[in-house]
């Protein structure tokens, strides 16, 4: 299945449906030069959106790094430290959220294999 095409967008609210996140409010939107994709994490629930939102945090990345993350090449972490990765905005609203963001993760997961 393509990444973020119609099926994989079903495909991952799909996986995202019951999810436990808590109380976070986040959208983390992850724009590259030739996509761009926002997960919103609000009022309990999870989804993964195509749309325009106002994002709390914005991780812009070139497509190739955002590819080796996807496949498990490069962790998210060290393209942030290597500059591959620019943050842009909220990162104490980023850091509040992280346990349910790597329950996000986790379930997009799936997805890739």
């Amino acid at each position: 299945m393509e990444f973020l095409s119609d099926e994989w967008y079903l495909a991952a609210n799909s996986a995202l449906k019951g999810l436990d996140v808590g109380d976070v409010n986040i959208v983390l939107a992850h724009v590259s030069e030739l996509q761009s994709h926002y997960i919103v994490v609000a009022d309990g629930t999870a989804s993964v959106e195509r749309e325009a939102h106002h994002a709390d945090v914005t991780l812009r990345q070139p497509s190739d790094t955002a590819e080796a993350i996807r496949e498990g090449s490069l962790s998210a972490l060290t393209a942030i430290q290597e500059g591959l990765i620019t943050v842009e905005g909220d990162i104490a609203c980023l850091m509040a959220a992280k346990p349910a963001l790597d329950a996000v993760d986790r379930a997009l997961s799936s997805l890739s294999k």
